[in-house]
């Protein structure tokens, strides 16, 4: 049987408050001395702390809550969600902390979810991409828990973590603009959530400054996802005249759109270049790999964790803007004179 702290006070003659003060830290001081002999002996006779008594002696468990994006109930399976996680995950290791990752966040369930992030189990939470817009951030109750945002909108007044996008957006345009492109059309993602919105207006304000034509007909919805990305393509590539680039503005609908390039037999990128955000591990597993915009996402999950440990000891924290690298690869090129019209 696992010794308690009963049997270390047993052992020492002490009481079972003054052991639980030295393992725990408090919240009464504890003479070094007496804290010496108290973890010597819990040693010796193979004590394992009890998270959840140390918890309710010191107020704290040890725990981050995580709060996926709420579009989707496919979210953890994305690759934001996992190289964000991963970044979480290793940052949180390093402060010996625990993660939750909470399932059921939807708009228009914010009591419920509340009572649920208000029940104990974790010191503080870390929202991943919340949609613009969202009232959970406006409920009172939510004071009560230390939390921050990634990839979120900069006007709010939670700590938030975010990639430059505005400048990813232009400097992928101006890559695509260097090699000779000036039909260039896009597809975009998710415009409830702030990376959508701020990736579209970048393609516009570009497009417009640079005098290059802005085609609706070119501009598709591709929801953020490979099979998004796949049903844009189709409609943009069997139209009678396609550009002779397209920005994706992430990653996995660059994999849909080659995968719908390659079945219409238009090859990438000698007859339409391609172009991603993100640099997340499918852009370098599919054929052409893709040149893409390099968000450093796990970065952003660690400093997401640095972020709301500050928080929860009490200190100032400011938001933290991440700049964007471009990452060439094989599937985009000088537009070709014959790939201007397809039949």
């Amino acid at each position: 049987m696992a010794a308690t702290i009963k049997d270390i006070a047993r052992v020492l003659n002490i009481s079972t408050s003054t052991v639980s003060y030295a393992l725990n830290g408090g919240p009464r001081t504890v003479p070094e001395g007496v804290k010496a002999r108290v973890l010597a002996t819990a040693a010796d006779l193979g004590y394992r702390p009890n998270r959840l008594a140390k918890s309710m002696v010191t107020g704290k468990t040890s725990t981050f809550g995580i709060v996926p994006p709420g579009t989707s109930i496919l979210a953890a399976a994305s690759p934001y969600f996992q190289i964000v996680l991963n970044g979480i995950l290793s940052a949180a290791d390093e402060v010996d902390h625990d993660v939750l990752i909470f399932t059921g966040f939807r708009d228009g369930n914010e009591d419920r979810f509340i009572d649920n992030v208000l029940d104990g189990r974790v010191d503080g939470l870390i929202f991943l991409a919340p949609p613009k817009g969202t009232q959970i951030f406006a409920h009172p109750e939510l004071t009560k828990v230390p939390h921050v945002m990634t990839n979120c909108w900069l006007d709010c007044s939670v700590p938030a973590i975010n990639c430059d996008n505005e400048a990813g957006i232009r400097d992928a345009l101006r890559y695509l603009v260097e090699l000779g492109h000036r039909e260039i059309g896009m597809l975009y993602g998710k415009l409830d959530l702030d990376d959508g919105i701020q990736r579209h207006a970048a393609f516009m304000e570009f497009m417009t400054n640079a005098q290059l034509p802005i085609r609706a007909e070119w501009i598709k919805d591709g929801d953020f996802t490979p099979a998004g990305g796949y049903t844009a393509a189709y409609s943009l590539l069997t139209q009678d005249r396609i550009p002779t680039a397209v920005m994706c503005c992430n990653d996995e609908m660059a994999v849909g759109f080659v995968r719908a390039a390659a079945e219409l037999k238009i090859s990438v990128p000698d007859q339409i270049s391609v172009v991603g955000f993100d640099d997340s591990p499918m852009a370098s597993s599919v054929h052409p790999t893709i040149t893409t915009m390099r968000q450093p996402l796990e970065e952003m999950g660690r400093a997401a964790v640095l972020a709301l440990s500050a928080l929860i000891s009490g200190l100032p924290v400011r938001n933290q803007t991440f700049s964007t690298r471009l990452i060439v690869r094989a599937s985009a090129s000088r537009p070709s004179e014959d790939t201007k019209t397809h039949d």
